[in-house]
């Protein structure tokens, strides 16, 4: 053996044999580590329902027509069993009502007393403001809608009292200087504590069963969620909107909420899609952490960062802790990280800087570079410093969780870049399809796959010295010209070789890359629509929903051009494919009503009434957008160039789904696991 490695082609022979080797097991390191997840988290039932997707498949035996409609329309927000519990339901704010409470917000009578059947009926119908709340107006028949409050009636005892005569108005005064002095003193006595003395809410409190409300801006009044008649305004404060902490001011004459409602009225804002209106919503907040915990909670983070189910509800009570499993092959295994503030397997210890350097140009706090299809801030790089700043700020305020998240595994060199080459995508490494699974991957304990991967890593850089070193020392014949230029000539060989190995074997992931030309790469396509002949407030409007668009998820899944037609399947919900958003008005949303492209942002409801599968299509994550915010993504829709592509249409689950949920980066027609 000795002997063998006396010679150069023996020790490069030996030494080729070796990294061959210690390449296979990196690659059987990639595919069997981190086959199962640690624990499954099980929620209580009676937080959230353990529902399966289509939701006519939760409908159950001998249920009656009415019954039959809330389940397939409602259940998936507020639970079966009407307890606010439904799947979707954790990354709501605020959270579905729970109809057993008999607490109803937006209605006519007393405090105390329930709703009558016209208050829910008309809620029902024209759904609430600027919130996760659809309107079933055109979608459920008049009939339809009485039955399905019908059910939610039978939830709660409360209904089974004799009706209660609605509050009476009474005459409105007019307004003068003296009754809008006393409307501001009575605001700041009673209103300013929750609302602050400029009206612009924002602070986050909690409702009788301890989960997050905001309170409103009140100079928005086109986000108030029972609308912004002076009538419903007045009526507001007449009954409280228990089960939130805002108290019914019965206390107050008739005539001094009158007057509370002239001061609000005379603070009133003019809204950005008006003349001389301006974006001014919680996503343009002076304050960086109240913007931060905006855009966190109605963009994408909680999409992966936060542990799911079996039946994909997220753990709410582990926000942001990390630790699913993300499979994007030939690039690797990622375990999502931890993103709350402990010290210790956490962002506790990283600076405001490094983090939203890793948000935005994919720099971990160690200068190592983030996977881009573990990591997609190729299109976070589109934030804003501020906005990359007010998310880093606000995540080092959230309640930290010890999640201890194992490092990523990577496949040999030699089946990484041969798999590139399979799948046609050298240069990027297109990863054609991620998968996202149940459970916890993190604090695996003892030796981590990880681990045993970096070791054979290291082994194979100590192979390649040695081969250097044995290369170079070894005995040899007397050299003469032509095995100088040999030698030489094999050593640029090698070097290049190398280099390019390892330029395709860890692209996207170079640190030799700029963030700005990778990003140009990934989103630099996104339309950037002419707006030179509109209004300045449209073109602001226009800005600012491509800048949504480019940095939530849309054009991550839409595509840049909106045309969308990729595919998601999982053995538990079917085959959604992404729809196209484009204004072509026979296969994108040229024949769409703003109104119907808000409620499907917001609350998951197609323009036929369809509702669409909040894993595929995250309407619980955009339930949280602000009204600006859906507007200025809908006016940015409706001047994208129209793309004609007809998206195929949702199939249940069936025998060739795939076991986990799997989203295919590349067009794929096909149902199924295919």
């Amino acid at each position: 053996m000795w002997a063998f490695l006396r010679s150069r082609r023996g020790v490069g022979l030996t030494a080729l044999l070796l990294l061959l080797v210690l390449d296979a097991a990196r690659s059987a390191v990639g595919h069997l580590g981190y086959l199962a997840p640690v624990s499954v988290w099980r929620p209580d039932p009676q937080a959230y329902a353990d529902m399966t997707w289509p939701p006519a498949t939760n409908v159950p035996a001998g249920a009656t027509p009415a019954q039959r409609l809330y389940v397939e329309n409602c259940a998936f927000c507020h639970g079966p069993d009407g307890r606010g519990n439904g799947a979707s339901a954790p990354s709501m704010i605020p959270r579905p009502r729970d109809f057993t409470q008999g607490l109803f917000k937006y209605k006519s009578t007393p405090e105390s007393a329930p709703p009558s059947d016209d208050d829910v009926i008309a809620v029902v119908t024209n759904g609430l403001n600027a919130s996760g709340m659809p309107y079933f107006r055109g979608t459920l028949s008049e009939q339809e809608i009485r039955d399905v409050v019908g059910v939610v009636k039978e939830f709660s005892k409360a209904f089974r009292a004799a009706p209660t005569a609605p509050i009476t108005l009474g005459p409105r005064p007019k307004s003068t200087p003296e009754s809008l002095a006393r409307g501001a003193d009575l605001y700041k006595a009673n209103c300013a504590l929750c609302h602050g003395d400029d009206l612009r809410g924002g602070q986050w409190l909690k409702d009788s069963k301890g989960y997050p409300v905001v309170s409103r801006d009140l100079t928005a009044p086109w986000t108030f969620r029972g609308g912004d008649a002076p009538q419903q305004i007045f009526l507001r404060l007449s009954t409280g909107l228990a089960p939130a902490p805002m108290p019914a001011y019965v206390s107050l004459s008739g005539e001094s909420r009158w007057e509370l409602v002239a001061f609000l009225e005379s603070k009133r804002r003019t809204p950005p899609w008006a003349p001389a209106g301006k974006l001014d919503g919680p996503g343009q907040s002076a304050d960086l952490e109240a913007r931060g915990r905006y855009l966190v909670h109605a963009e994408m983070c909680g999409l992966c960062h936060t542990e799911i189910d079996r039946a994909l509800i997220y753990r709410d009570d582990r926000y942001l802790a990390g630790g699913m499993r993300v499979g994007a092959y030939p690039q690797g295994v990622f375990i999502s990280r931890n993103l709350t503030s402990d010290p210790n397997t956490g962002l506790g210890r990283w600076s405001d800087a490094e983090v939203a350097s890793a948000i935005r140009d994919g720099r971990s706090k160690d200068g190592r570079e983030l996977n881009l299809w573990g990591m997609p801030w190729a299109f976070f790089h589109n934030l804003t410093p501020d906005d990359a700043q007010a998310i880093a700020r606000y995540l080092k305020t959230l309640p930290a969780a010890h999640n201890e998240i194992p490092p990523p595994l990577h496949y040999g060199v030699v089946e990484t870049i041969a798999a590139k080459f399979w799948l046609g995508d050298p240069l990027l490494g297109r990863a054609p399809r991620l998968t996202y699974d149940i459970g916890s991957y993190a604090n695996p304990g003892g030796l981590t796959a990880g681990a045993i991967e970096a070791e054979l890593a290291w082994a194979q850089g100590a192979v390649l010295v040695a081969a250097i070193i044995l290369f170079v020392v070894a005995p040899h014949p007397p050299e003469t010209r032509r095995r100088w230029a040999r030698a030489i000539g094999g050593t640029i060989a090698g070097v290049v070789i190398l280099s390019v190995g390892y330029y395709l074997d860890a692209t996207p992931a170079l640190p030799i890359l700029p963030p700005e030309e990778v990003s140009k790469g990934a989103s630099g396509t996104i339309p950037r629509p002419d707006v030179s002949q509109a209004s300045p407030e449209r073109a602001a409007l226009v800005a600012r929903g491509r800048y949504i668009f480019a940095n939530a998820s849309c054009a991550l899944c839409h595509g840049n051009d909106g045309a969308g037609g990729l595919k998601v399947n999982g053995g538990d919900f079917g085959t959604v494919f992404v729809a196209n958003l484009t204004p072509d008005r026979d296969t994108g949303l040229g024949a769409w009503s703003d109104a119907e492209i808000a409620r499907a942002i917001r609350s998951g409801v197609g323009r036929d009434g369809r509702p669409l599968f909040w894993q595929g299509m995250p309407w619980d994550h955009f339930s949280n957008l602000d009204e600006e915010d859906v507007a200025s993504v809908i006016a940015f829709l409706r001047i994208l160039p129209p793309v004609a592509r007809k998206t195929p249409a949702y199939r249940p689950p069936g025998l060739d789904d795939c076991p986990i949920y799997t989203f295919w980066t590349v067009p794929e027609q096909a149902p199924g696991c295919r």
